[in-house]
């Protein structure tokens, strides 16, 4: 009798959730019905395309970016064939799915009866919440849904770890592995480094819970950062290898002033608030309740610290009666470390926020669920506002890409641009492109007739800054070396077409006509002549 009962009581686990699961597919869908969501997809898919033509990484195609997002681009692309961006969205569906797996799992470790259901909750508002904005955000290929996977394991990883240690050097390669893993993710996105102050910090607080000695945690911290180096060492070691060390080293620097090229100060603080309200607004269950855990994890943190500190003085005080429980203690800790990831460089883009997502739904569960056991009324309140924001933007990813097109102003005439490209050039023809338009070269099916998918390098823009509008001097974030690189290439690969998107102000790039560079004018006056206009690009065909 009691082992028909354990069966079904896995049985009547398993469909919620094969359901959350299958939703989460469905609501990821819509990635698969386009090929390209955003400029971001398409850089990487320019790039993965010159990988796959033998162009080294950072040498002879250049995005400032950590390298693992365009070999992503690039596995797709091996699997499907070129241009067909479609296996990178079928990888990123998957790393979602990896990611709202392990928070049910962590969050199955929440409760003092361990409620599957709060795992539930925290995997359901991931999957649900991660989709609920724009599509080239929410939808998009992008760095941060694929740094979720490695982050999510690590963190599994850690908190299992820290419940049942293991013991002797076993312990010591599962801290290892938890190191690799925050180096993988940050191979995505550098900002994924910042975890490790969520994996020390969990040691930190294991040792104030008085369950592990100053000295183990400092062993265990010290393979948490050692296991982070391995991936990069490895990729790096591999570079020596090829050639494109020394152009790996350099383009990594450059995110240094990328990131100093950013908002800044009170201009960063509003931005962000607004931004944050904009997104949390829409994810409000989340991010509601998420600050409520938050806060609420927060008071427990710092009384079971203020006891600590007395107990180590000796002085008297109440102990704390029930200490938190580790996995919100670490939801606290990566909802801080994921903050500041989301802040660095002051740009707030929205998939930005996918990175605070996991932390978030960890720190919502609990309430969610004490809510929904609530009564009907309760219910009926969560399942509009987790069904609304879900149905709205799947409809106008969807259904109605014609509403959501004009709300997020209507895209520029790529396809009839490329369509022109296609018909006067061959399929090995490079083609240059004068803008911030990579679209084109995957749309025309093109390789690119430089090292650089788009200009920023050379005029300074810097997305997500006032240097899009033309409130602040773009010329001060030039990089100057970037202009050499681009000249030289284009006399190495003399690209058939030269495509001057900026002559239709595609992009923001009406500020930086060709006239503007009279190096450049020159040359394409020497090299080019004009032979088309499309929806006001300029193509110039190159002089025999």
């Amino acid at each position: 009798m009691q082992h028909s009962r354990a069966s079904f009581v896995k049985a009547d686990f398993k469909l919620p959730v094969f359901a959350l699961f299958a939703l989460g597919l469905l609501l990821r869908l819509p990635t698969l019905g386009r090929p390209l969501l955003s400029d971001d997809e398409a850089i990487y898919a320019t790039t993965a395309d010159a990988l796959l033509r033998g162009d080294l990484l950072y040498r002879d195609v250049v995005d400032h970016k950590p390298p693992l997002i365009y070999h992503v681009y690039e596995a797709g692309f091996a699997a499907l064939g070129h241009y067909n961006t479609h296996g990178a969205h079928a990888f990123v569906i998957l790393s979602v799915l990896v990611a709202a797996a392990f928070l049910l799992a962590i969050g199955a470790n929440v409760g003092d009866v361990r409620s599957r259901n709060v795992g539930l909750a925290a995997a359901g508002l991931f999957l649900v919440f991660s989709t609920t904005w724009h599509d080239y955000d929410a939808l998009a290929a992008n760095c941060e849904l694929f740094l979720l996977a490695p982050q999510t394991a690590a963190a599994w990883l850690l908190l299992r770890d820290v419940r049942s240690p293991a013991r002797g050097r076993w312990q010591l390669s599962v801290h290892v592995a938890v190191g690799v893993l925050i180096g993988i993710s940050a191979l995505f996105k550098y900002q994924g480094l910042t975890f490790l102050g969520t994996s020390i910090g969990l040691l930190t607080w294991w040792v104030i819970r008085g369950r592990q000695a100053w000295s183990r945690a400092m062993v265990l911290g010290a393979c948490h950062v050692a296991g982070a180096l391995i991936p990069p060492t490895l990729y790096l070691l591999w570079c020596a290898s090829i050639g494109n060390l020394d152009a790996t080293i350099a383009w990594t620097k450059f995110n240094f002033s990328y990131v100093a090229a950013g908002l800044t100060g009170t201009a960063a603080l509003s931005r962000g608030v607004l931004r944050t309200g904009m997104i949390g607004g829409v994810a409000v269950v989340p991010y509601a309740l998420g600050l409520a855990g938050a806060a609420t994890t927060s008071a427990d943190v710092f009384r079971t610290c203020r006891d600590w500190f007395r107990r180590a003085h000796r002085q008297t005080g109440a102990l704390v009666s029930a200490e938190p429980e580790p996995a919100l203690v670490m939801g606290l800790l990566w909802l801080a470390t994921s903050t500041i990831a989301v802040t660095a460089g002051g740009r707030f883009f929205g998939h930005y926020f996918h990175l605070i997502l996991p932390p978030l739904c960890l720190l919502a569960a609990p309430g969610f669920c004490r809510l929904w056991n609530q009564g009907s009324r309760h219910r009926l309140t969560l399942g509009v506002l987790c069904v609304l924001p879900a149905l709205v933007f799947f409809t106008m990813a969807t259904i109605a890409r014609p509403v959501a097109a004009a709300w997020d102003e209507s895209e520029p005439a790529y396809e009839a641009v490329a369509n022109a490209i296609d018909a006067v050039t061959s399929v090995d023809d490079r083609i240059f492109v004068w803008g911030n338009s990579p679209q084109l070269y995957i749309l025309a099916r093109r390789p690119m007739g430089t090292r650089f998918s788009f200009c920023n390098y050379m005029t300074g823009e810097s997305p997500g800054t006032p240097t899009q509008t033309g409130a602040w001097n773009a010329d001060a974030n030039q990089l100057p070396e970037s202009w050499d690189m681009l000249f030289s290439d284009l006399d190495q690969r003399r690209p058939t077409l030269f495509v001057d998107a900026a002559a239709a102000g595609w992009d923001g790039y009406d500020k930086f006509p060709i006239s503007r560079y009279p190096r450049l004018q020159a040359y394409v006056d020497s090299h080019y002549r004009r032979a088309d206009v499309r929806a006001g690009v300029v193509l110039y065909r190159r002089i025999p």
